[in-house]
């Protein structure tokens, strides 16, 4: 199948990028083969942070012993990239035809590109995607087959020391926009830092924007990521204008933690783990690290930022989240196949593990999330409509312009009309 244009572009680079590593691997000094050799697997996931903490001990540790334990004659190499070079890195080499042997990546939309390109390993008929629920599936079926394994659902929402609301008189979370901002102010005159956001890393950013874009855009156009890939819709004329500016109104009645650019995801959490900042925008893949129990005990609460106006619907932002695929030039499929079924089985101690580090995800028919600070976003589950997260059905590139574009936007560069230009000028590009 032909390459995606993302791809296609960014196979100029990889020539160059493929011929200093292999000239790089002839200057090395030759194997011992002495004896039998290991059958290396490469493996890749994204998520290390602008401060360069390590925030997934599983992926870079615990992973590959457990497999090293497991499987005689097979070392597990993994890699973590920030989100924007780990996209980037990926497409020079999967268009150029090699690329780790299995990998993490997004539902949806940027899954449909990959397998397109003819990149992924179709998984329909193996023994692995039978034990999880069709819904789980879906964010990683494309034309009725199966290219991905999936963690389950991921949400966006609010995470906020019920402790610090109950001490400044809010006796619960708000429902709609006017009702979020005078808490916000009410924080503010405390002299608590209402909300800290990690823009240093800057996909953070899309953990507010797209919260109040569930309400902003979808509940009146629930098609509108349709008609944009159609060409009917820009986002230049849309309520993504509104979106974009509501929440910088965060940054410029001083609600978000001045020098957010200058913050990472470990500092952010920090301050809010020790009672310093009242809210942050993240979601329930982060569970571990903000309820880290040797920082500051306090009662954690997780809702949805109400972009909503007062009797206007509030939706959720819940999607798929993303998995693992496996790279279709690979040479170990079998090995692959079976260190994944190793890991999903729920009598493996490696799924032990596994579910420690993500247990927030309900992945497997049946399976219960379990987890009493999600309950009361679970209700609203049940009485409330969701959206995905939007770039989940947009081209790889849109949401990068967004962001980079808000970055610059927040240390006073830019407007709003800067980043809807660049986010049509990206989509144009990729449609």
């Amino acid at each position: 199948m032909p390459a995606t244009r993302t791809s296609f572009f960014l196979s100029c680079i990889s020539i160059l990028l493929l011929g200093m590593l292999l000239s790089s691997c002839s200057n090395k000094e030759p194997l011992d083969q002495s004896g039998p050799q290991p059958i290396i697997l490469h493996y890749m996931h994204m998520g290390v942070a602008a401060d360069a903490e390590d925030i997934n001990p599983y992926v870079t540790k615990q992973f590959p012993s457990a497999v090293e334990e497991q499987f005689e004659g097979i070392r597990l190499e993994p890699e973590m990239l920030p989100e924007d070079p780990y996209t980037k890195t990926l497409l020079v080499q999967l268009s150029s035809g090699v690329g780790p042997d299995f990998f993490e990546w997004w539902p949806m939309r940027q899954l449909e590109e990959l397998v397109h390109a003819g990149y992924l390993k179709d998984l329909t008929n193996t023994e692995i995607v039978k034990s999880f629920a069709p819904d789980a599936l879906e964010g990683f079926t494309v034309d009725g087959k199966v290219y991905g394994i999936p963690k389950g659902l991921s949400i966006m929402a609010t995470w906020y020391n019920k402790d610090l609301f109950e001490k400044h008189g809010i006796a619960s979370f708000p429902t709609d926009w006017p009702s979020f901002l005078q808490v916000c102010e009410a924080l503010k005159q405390a002299g608590i830092i209402p909300i800290v956001m990690p823009d240093k890393d800057r996909w953070f950013i899309q953990f507010g924007v797209y919260q109040l874009a569930a309400s902003l855009v979808y509940a009146d156009n629930p098609d509108f990521d349709k008609e944009l890939i159609n060409g009917a819709r820009t986002f230049a004329d849309s309520a993504w204008r509104e979106v974009l500016t509501q929440y910088k109104s965060l940054y410029d009645k001083g609600y978000i933690a001045s020098s957010s650019l200058d913050i990472g995801a470990a500092q952010a959490a920090a301050l809010f783990n020790e009672g310093k900042a009242a809210m942050m925008f993240n979601g329930n893949w982060d569970y571990s690290r903000l309820t880290d129990p040797s920082t500051a005990a306090f009662t954690r609460g997780f809702m949805p930022l109400p972009g909503n106006e007062p009797g206007r619907p509030l939706l959720l932002s819940v999607g798929p989240a993303g998995g693992t695929v496996i790279n279709n030039n690979t040479k170990h499929l079998t090995e692959v196949l079976d260190i994944l079924a190793y890991q999903y089985d729920p009598a493996s101690p490696l799924y032990q593990l596994y579910k420690e580090n993500y247990n927030v995800f309900p992945m497997y028919k049946g399976e219960d999330l379990g987890i009493p600070v999600f309950d009361e976003y679970t209700a609203l589950m049940k009485t409330n409509d969701s959206v995905y997260f939007s770039n989940q059905a947009w081209p790889v590139g849109v949401a990068d312009a967004l962001c980079s574009g808000f970055q610059d936007w927040i240390a006073g560069h830019g407007t709003v009309e800067d980043i809807l230009a660049a986010m049509d000028e990206r989509m144009n590009a990729l449609r």
